[in-house]
């Protein structure tokens, strides 16, 4: 079962990637999932659940191209997904930190756990004690 949030569906959104370079990105939400552009182009896709209506559960993430990894893209797309949620009353967020098999591009599991772990670490979550999973705690506005 899962549990609809209602976030506004379109909005634009100016942000300074890792490169201090400033970017407008437009942000679209429907039920379960967020698929972010710049200029017209998906830059980025999650898909989502939430198991009630305070605690939502990453299913999945991704930056629509290798070139834009390591850009900033991805931080600040959770970082704004998660402001979102935050204002909807959602105060949990786990996700996982990989998956059996490694997405194409990538050695294995065992690099592709290491890197999503970093990554989570570096947008404010903490990772489990078995590195499997990266929860947030947000505070209820």
């Amino acid at each position: 079962m899962s549990i609809p949030v209602y976030v506004r569906k379109e909005y634009f959104r100016a942000v300074t990637i890792s490169d201090k370079s400033a970017h407008i990105l437009e942000f679209q939400y429907r039920p379960q999932q967020v698929d972010v552009f710049e200029d017209g182009y998906q830059v980025f896709h999650m898909e989502y659940i939430l198991e009630t209506k305070t605690k939502a559960e990453v299913i999945e993430f991704y930056l629509t191209s290798f070139s834009l990894r390591g850009k900033g893209y991805g931080s600040v797309c959770i970082n704004e997904i998660v402001d979102q949620f935050s204002k909807k009353g959602i105060t949990l967020i786990t996700a996982p930190t990989g998956y059996d098999m490694a997405p194409l591009g990538y050695t294995g599991p065992d690099q592709y756990h290491e890197l999503m772990a970093g990554f989570y670490r570096k947008v404010g979550f903490d990772i489990s004690g078995n590195g499997d999973i990266a929860m947030k705690i947000l505070e209820a506005e």
